[in-house]
């Protein structure tokens, strides 16, 4: 799949850290809402808290639905990968040595698992720039809503690379019920906002907000990140 570091991804934003650093995340978003969507938005400004730079896109679909103000359906997954893997070659020719993760929301985040591992199947190249190093979602789609035995497992178990999830525990896409009967390598690891849903939002009765889950994943996801970064890869 190729792609070109030249292609600029639609509605391409990099929020930078308050603070210095080399640290960078390519997120993107979920099926149903883009890049500015105010979920997005409060999770990238928490990481630049954190000292992550967030850069965020929009797939060409959602980009076209701004456009017409109307709701588009996305594209089957390769051509998403397609994009994604376009994303990062940009944003690497931007980065150049600095560490790069990439990620995204649900749908996004399923797209970024695919595109790390092809790229960690890729022929390497002394020349390329420097290699994806993991990849962090927030609601892993493991299964769609109300299909609990079509399980999207096979790209998590079979990646190399370092994978973290943040999934609410009431997720409609995979609960902390379900996830805990899976199976997938030590690489992968899945941390739990507690009663949220798909969007990390938890009932009233909780005690929690859905703004206290969205700063508690981008702490643990820039944790993720910067241990990474002291080239300890292991989550």
């Amino acid at each position: 799949m190729a792609s070109d570091p030249l292609s600029l991804p639609p509605n391409l934003l990099k929020q930078p850290s308050i603070m210095p650093s080399n640290a960078h995340l390519l997120f993107a978003h979920g099926a149903g809402a883009g890049s500015q969507h105010p979920f997005m938005l409060s999770l990238a400004n928490a990481l630049n808290a954190s000292g992550v730079h967030v850069w965020l896109f929009d797939f060409a679909y959602m980009a076209q639905a701004k456009a017409e103000g109307k709701r588009r359906p996305p594209p089957r997954l390769p051509k998403l990968e397609v994009e994604y893997l376009n994303a990062i070659a940009y944003v690497q020719a931007q980065i150049g040595t600095d560490s790069l993760w990439i990620g995204g929301k649900s749908m996004g985040g399923r797209v970024a698992c695919h595109a790390l591992n092809t790229l960690a199947l890729a022929e390497p190249n002394p020349n390329s720039a420097q290699s994806i190093i993991g990849a962090t979602i927030i609601g892993y789609p493991f299964h769609p809503v109300g299909k609990p035995d079509s399980l999207r497992l096979a790209v998590l178990q079979s990646a190399t690379s370092p994978i973290f999830i943040c999934q609410g525990e009431r997720d409609t896409f995979g609960t902390r019920a379900e996830i805990e009967t899976y199976q997938y390598p030590d690489n992968v690891q899945v941390e739990y906002l507690f009663d949220g849903d798909h969007s990390l939002k938890p009932r009233k009765a909780s005690g929690m907000s859905q703004e206290q889950h969205i700063l508690a994943a981008a702490m643990a996801i820039a944790s993720v990140i910067k241990q990474a970064d002291t080239h300890d890869a292991t989550i």
